[in-house]
């Protein structure tokens, strides 16, 4: 089944690019049901209130997801424009491959998984691996949390 991302904001990717990462995840995860998601870019200032507010970190992250639950939208992801374009360069990567692992991070905490321990890391890692492998971008150089 899809996930639909409902978007807000300046992005680099197209309607067809988040239909694929949606494919993509639900694929990876065969997932049995339709998911909606907010998906919103936002500048350094935002991510950082946001981070602030809900998670009682002081900086400007990358990706935040927050989970609602129950029936209509799963929950909202935020992802700042400024920080994945800072990592893209860093990681030597494309903006569009940063991008969709941000998202792939993103969507995969509003389903369940976590990295709060060694297990959940690895977890989560072997998916986003398989993900972005589903979309032809190669980041195994690059692990979350090591």
């Amino acid at each position: 089944m899809p996930i639909n991302y409902h978007i807000e904001g300046k992005s680099h990717l197209n309607q067809q690019a988040f239909d694929k990462i949606g494919q993509a995840i639900s694929s990876e995860l065969s997932l049995d049901r339709e998911i909606s998601i907010g998906l919103s870019f936002v500048g350094s200032s935002k991510i950082k209130e946001l981070n602030k507010t809900y998670a009682d970190n002081d900086y400007a992250t990358d990706v935040l997801s927050f989970y609602y639950g129950g029936e209509g939208t799963l929950g909202d992801i935020a992802i700042c424009y400024e920080v994945a374009e800072a990592q893209a360069k860093e990681h030597h990567v494309s903006l569009e491959s940063e991008l969709a692992l941000l998202l792939i991070h993103g969507t995969l905490h509003l389903l369940g998984y976590d990295h709060q321990n060694e297990a959940g890391i690895a977890s989560m890692d072997k998916l986003q691996d398989g993900i972005m492998k589903i979309l032809n971008f190669n980041y195994r150089d690059f692990k979350w949390f090591h």
